[in-house]
């Protein structure tokens, strides 16, 4: 999985004018599978050049200018790097759960093929019918 950062900043770029002028809302919305906080907070003060320092790391990817308004610092407007495939969509799928679920057991399910997913449920189904009768 890609770090927050460099994932924010890849939507920002994404999402960019020619001037690498973006909205936070904009890059908040390009990026459900994280919280929203977390991105915020990386915009507005982690990846910030001209924010406060409240950070311990800090990225120079952006500059701010004005209520929401970003621009990219030029030397990041253009990132030539490959699109991260190593996240898939089980990890968009797990980490949007609410917490109290236990992802172990919905993490193994998703390892399984469809296949074996329905022989499970089969397994489960007829032990089941065997505790009812």
């Amino acid at each position: 999985m890609a770090a927050v950062h460099t994932e924010v900043l890849d939507a920002a770029v994404r999402l960019a004018d020619r001037s690498g002028q973006f909205r936070l809302r904009d890059v908040v919305r390009a990026l459900p599978e994280l919280n929203e906080g977390t991105v915020r907070t990386h915009v507005a003060s982690r990846c910030c050049v001209n924010a406060p320092s409240h950070h311990q790391s800090r990225h120079p990817y952006f500059r701010a200018l004005g209520r929401g308004i970003y621009a990219i610092e030029p030397s990041f407007r253009k990132r030539s790097r490959p699109p991260d495939r190593t996240r898939g969509w089980q990890d968009a799928l797990i980490a949007r759960i609410e917490s109290g679920v236990d992802r172990t057991l919905i993490e193994e399910s998703l390892k399984l093929t469809p296949t074996e997913r329905l022989e499970a449920m089969r397994r489960a189904a007829a032990s089941l019918e065997r505790m009812r009768g």
